[in-house]
This record gives structure tokens, C-alpha cells and sequence, in this order.
């Protein structure tokens, strides 16, 4: 497990090359990944909501805006298990779409308490 030394190090740096990449000041990143962090929980409400209807259609669209959210700013972890959650949806796969969808709200929830981590060592909470 690692330290909240090493989850900091760590989102900072992606922090740093993003922003760079992209030629954004720090204030546009903050307001991008506080809006990130505050559309993928409503996402993951709904995604759960859907997972219980059964219903592969929505299940696939709210996994694509996640992955694609989660893509653009670089949080790798959280694109990958929502593509998968997208394609067993697209092709209405007989699959334990809970567990998938326990898996990205942990991941997401991490990637989370990193920022926590980082905007309160910056000042910013």
C-alpha cells in the first residue's frame, strides 16, 4: 500500500504532465478535475441505477462518459474498467456487472482521496 506521501508524489506528477501537455494554468486544472470528481459521482449513482434495471443500454453510455472523462485527464485506471463495463454492455454480455461496477467506484474513490490529498497539501481545502 502506499504512503499518502507517495499517492501525492504520484497525482502531482500527473498533475504537472497534464497540465503542461495541455498548456493549462492550475486554476483550469482544479476546475476540471473538481468537475470530473463531481460528474462521475452522479455518473456512478445513475450507472448503479441502471445495473439493477438491467437496462445495457444506459449501462453503456454511462460507462463511455466515465471512460471518456477519466481518459482525458489521464486517470487510466478508472478509462480501462469503464471500457470494459461499455463493451460487456454493448454486446449485453452475461456478466456481474456489481462487481464491475464496485471495482471502478474503488478505483474512482482512490484516484479521488489522491487529489483530496494533494489540494489539501497545496492549500486549496
Amino acid at each position: 500500500m502506499k504512503t499518502k506521501e507517495q499517492q501525492i508524489a504520484e497525482f502531482e506528477k500527473l498533475f504537472s504532465e497534464l497540465k503542461a501537455m495541455l498548456h493549462l494554468s492550475d486554476e483550469v486544472m482544479i476546475r476540471l478535475n473538481n468537475k470530473f470528481f463531481e460528474s462521475v459521482s452522479s455518473t456512478l449513482i445513475q450507472l448503479n441505477e441502471a445495473i439493477a434495471a438491467v437496462d445495457y443500454e444506459t449501462i453503456e453510455m454511462l460507462a463511455h462518459s466515465i471512460k471518456g472523462s477519466a481518459g482525458s485527464l489521464r486517470y487510466t485506471a478508472i478509462s480501462e474498467i469503464a471500457q470494459d463495463l461499455e463493451k460487456r454492455a454493448h454486446t449485453k454480455e452475461n456478466y456481474a456487472y456489481q462487481e464491475g461496477s464496485a471495482s471502478l467506484e474503488g478505483q474512482f474513490h482512490a484516484v479521488e482521496e489522491c487529489y483530496k490529498l494533494w489540494k489539501n497539501k497545496m492549500g486549496l481545502l
